[in-house]
């Protein structure tokens, strides 16, 4: 191919594609730069076994993410995922008994258990108008109060050989839980780009009033996003529970402002409608990578906290249509200043 083909094909595919995933590619060239900067203040921060460890730890982020970036392109957002995914890794520990012979029944029923959480949240807020973050937290709060209740506030049980081999394990140089990880996140990508319910929930997140216009199943599409959550979010819970050997009281509860910062560093707006996993993926190492990265530089956990909240704040704002106002008057006024008009002409002399 010639340098003028090359060109040609360069303007008239690789820069648009560049264009429609720039906040995906800023969020990877984020990821890079903090893993070098963690790296030269902590040395042998890059070595294998280190960089395994990171991507187990950014696996159980990532596989709670999934389902809350489905939520949050439909223009949602769950937080009852902490006690989904709490509620999953105690009741599979209280089933199994630490055998793995009683998992058989026990996942697909707990991955039933979160998908119908899910659908309940989906209802509320579709068919009864709930505001998401009123429906979900009220859920989150029913979850943590019924668990409560029903151990007693004290879950014994350890986690089954199987599941600790899942989230810990090795195929060959490979962990387990990576190539699950790698697994859902090939699902995921197929289903929000080349499925019908992919388009339909970036066209509810856009605008549900549009959309029904336009003949999308506002509710059941909503729905579905939520159930996926519950899903994953339960998911999670097992696997968590095979890494830590037991489950214990607010094991979830960092996954609550986790799984939408990692949405939300992954490029999606918070207020739905943009958005993709493989961003999210993105999102989930760097918040892994900062978390090592902190007593590194000497500072406490309470400083991830102010990223994550100031994450969602500056990514809520961005998306506002107040800041695209102001964004919009910007490039008026440059466009402005680039290319003045005309001044009139004078009379000329007779």
């Amino acid at each position: 191919m010639s340098a003028s083909g090359i060109t040609h094909f360069a303007k008239l595919v690789l820069m648009p594609s560049l264009s429609r995933h720039r906040t995906i590619l800023l969020a990877y060239l984020g990821m890079i730069v903090l893993l070098l900067l963690t790296s030269i203040v902590s040395p042998g921060f890059l070595s294998p076994s280190h960089l395994k460890t990171l991507t187990v730890l950014a696996a159980f982020i990532g596989i709670v993410a999934l389902g809350q970036t489905f939520v949050i392109i439909g223009g949602g957002i769950d937080l009852s995922v902490p006690w989904v995914l709490n509620c999953a890794a105690i009741l599979m520990t209280l089933i199994a008994k630490g055998q793995n012979e009683p998992l058989i029944y026990a996942i697909p029923l707990i991955l039933l258990a979160g998908a119908l959480v899910g659908v309940l949240n989906g209802v509320g807020v579709a068919v009864f108008g709930v505001p998401p973050i009123i429906m979900t937290l009220a859920v989150n709060v029913i979850l943590q109060g019924g668990i409560l209740v029903y151990t007693g506030g004290a879950p014994q049980a350890v986690a089954p050989s199987l599941i600790q081999f899942l989230a810990v394990g090795r195929l060959g140089p490979v962990p387990v839980i990576a190539v699950i990880w790698a697994l859902l996140a090939l699902a995921a990508s197929l289903l929000l780009s080349k499925t019908a319910f992919g388009r339909q929930l970036y066209a509810v997140g856009t605008s549900a009033t549009v959309a029904e216009f336009s003949g999308v199943p506002i509710v059941r599409t909503t729905i579905l996003g939520y159930a996926l959550s519950g899903v994953t979010a339960a998911m999670a819970g097992m696997l968590l529970t095979g890494y830590t050997a037991q489950a214990y009281l607010g094991m979830g509860d960092p996954y609550l402002f986790t799984s939408i910062a990692a949405v939300a560093i992954g490029g999606a707006s918070i207020l739905g409608g943009t958005g993709h996993y493989i961003g999210t993926i993105a999102g989930a190492f760097v918040l892994t990578i900062l978390t090592g990265l902190l007593p590194a530089l000497n500072l406490s956990n309470g400083a991830l906290l102010i990223v994550y909240g100031a994450v969602i704040l500056i990514t809520v704002s961005l998306a506002s249509e107040a800041f695209a106002d102001l964004a919009a008057s910007i490039r008026a006024a440059l466009s402005r200043g680039r290319d003045p008009s005309p001044e009139p002409r004078g009379l000329e002399d007779g």
